[in-house]
């Protein structure tokens, strides 16, 4: 098997080894030492919340605390606490440079306290360890510092006028942020739920998913810790239904943005209409395809390049390429070379640092997942491999194959280890496989034709397409480039100078000079 990454679009970030010291303690004696605060952090300090949900890990099924479930009215009280933030100015009036210096140290503490953080996620998710270590030591990082050097590079426009005159616009922060972050890589999913609002000077009111709090907490406590002014980030836990609602509606909320569920997605865009018209950023399901056409490289050098891009975070992305297309020639070589490589994941101990393939986040996800993968054979299609296994939130990687484009298979985002396989004759056969989705998130095509890789490029109906190559395999542009999403994928950007865009409003501005001329001149 290809040695374990990261994924995020356009990013590859290698497996670090292990800290010698974490090795020496052992990362469950550590979980077993860790404290959890699970109270809402407002205005710079903790506060008690007004109601309870319990936190269960993945990873030994028991309980690891308590965190507050936030009612409406400590949200109101999160909501007022940074739209006074916002009306004094504590932040939007720093230079974009001096806020960025900020974020630069908030990422310099993010690296100090990785070890912490990732334990965090990995108990509260179920992920790997080791993949948590990459998360918060490489990935959470580098997008603070990708936003906080980006701070000063957001312009307005100048345009002409007359010679007394000057016509410009202006971008400015729009306000209170209400961010809704979900549990699949609870620290990255935060810092790019936040940094970005937060470098061109708003104030944000951060929600984590109910499943993960933990770190997102902790995240509010280092931003203070770096310099960031209290109110200005703060962090309520709590559900969708009842605190995230309740801050999607909230009147002096200036903007929403929200990753997570089509479903989820769609109500919070009627939701933050109710009280008031604002801007929303959302980032839904997909279901992004691999296409593989015949001049692709061999099946053994692509094979673990697919699964790879399909079961990274134990299926758990929303840019996992979880449709594969494969030219009829190709199919049977490339299945079996897929067969082979799939036996070598195992779905392993979390806190073990040799794991690279984890439980799913908690037991309904898995019933979920299950649900899917049933209802799939009870359609049609056949097991080529995977399926539930012997330990807590266990599924294996699954392929299946004999699947058609009407099934629920195909349809629906799964967000599982669940790789479904079709097969095409031709360009045209492929694109319209491709693009028979409701999602629109990414896609990667293997083809060594020009020509053909460009066609796909201009018509695949996605955010971001990759050709012959995927994020196991190269760096690629980091940070900087951005990419929305199509359809029921959602829409706006949360990468690349777009993203801090996304967060400002302009303005556009004319200074009239000279004295006032009468009409006969």
């Amino acid at each position: 098997m290809s040695s374990p990454a990261l994924m995020t679009e356009g990013c590859f970030l290698p497996m670090v080894n292990l800290e010698p010291e974490a090795m020496q303690t052992g990362w469950r004696g550590r979980a077993a030492a860790l404290s959890w605060d699970g109270r809402p952090l407002i205005g710079g300090t903790r506060r008690e919340g007004t109601g309870a949900m319990a936190i269960w890990s993945p990873v030994h099924g028991g309980l690891l605390y308590e965190a507050a479930l936030c009612s409406a009215d400590m949200v109101d009280q999160a909501v007022v606490d940074a739209h006074r933030a916002c009306e004094r100015g504590v932040w939007s009036d720093l230079s974009p440079r001096a806020r960025g210096m900020i974020l630069l140290r908030l990422a310099e503490l993010i690296v100090e306290n990785h070890e912490e953080l990732a334990l965090r996620d990995t108990l509260e998710m179920g992920k790997p360890i080791a993949s948590a270590l990459v998360d918060i030591r490489d990935l959470a990082p580098t997008l603070c510092r990708h936003y906080a050097e980006a701070a000063d590079k957001i312009y307005g426009d100048v345009a002409g006028s007359d010679a007394a005159s000057l016509a410009f616009s202006l971008r400015e922060p729009r306000g209170v942020v209400a961010a809704i972050a979900p549990w699949n890589y609870p620290l990255p999913n935060a810092v790019i739920k936040v940094m970005p609002a937060l470098a061109v000077g708003n104030c944000v009111v951060l929600k984590p998913s109910e499943l993960t709090p933990g770190s997102a907490l902790r995240l509010g406590e280092l931003a203070l810790e770096a310099g960031v002014p209290p109110g200005v980030l703060n962090v309520i836990p709590g559900d969708g239904v009842t605190t995230g609602a309740a801050l999607a509606r909230h009147p002096l909320v200036d903007m929403v943005t929200f990753t997570g569920s089509t479903q989820a997605g769609r109500a919070i865009m009627a939701t933050a209409s109710q009280s008031r018209i604002r801007p929303v950023i959302l980032e839904c399901g997909g279901k992004s395809p691999q296409i593989v056409f015949a001049d692709a490289p061999a099946s053994d050098l692509v094979a673990p390049r697919i699964l790879g891009e399909a079961f990274a975070n134990q299926g758990q992305l929303c840019v996992a390429r979880s449709r594969l297309l494969v030219h009829a020639s190709r199919k049977a070589d490339l299945m079996a070379a897929l067969e082979r490589e799939v036996r070598q994941y195992a779905v392993g101990d979390p806190l073990e640092p040799a794991t690279t393939f984890g439980p799913l986040a908690g037991q309904r996800q898995c019933e979920r997942v299950l649900g899917h993968i049933a209802g799939a054979l009870r359609d049609g299609a056949r097991m080529v491999a995977g399926g539930p296994v012997d330990r807590p939130c266990g599924v294996a990687p699954t392929i299946l194959d004999d699947v058609s484009q009407g099934m629920a298979i195909v349809r629906d985002e799964v967000f599982g280890p669940v790789l479904t396989v079709q097969s095409f004759e031709s360009t045209e056969e492929a694109i319209g496989l491709a693009n028979g989705s409701s999602y629109g998130l990414a896609a990667t095509v293997w083809t060594a034709h020009y020509p053909t890789a460009q066609t796909l490029v201009r018509r695949l109906k996605t955010g971001h397409v990759t050709v012959n190559g995927t994020v196991e395999s190269y760096e690629g542009p980091g940070m900087s480039l951005a990419g929305e999403p199509r359809g029921d994928s959602g829409f706006g950007s949360e990468t690349g100078l777009d993203s801090l865009r996304s967060y400002t409003a302009i303005k556009g501005v004319v200074l009239a000079g000279g004295p006032c001329r009468s009409a006969d001149r």
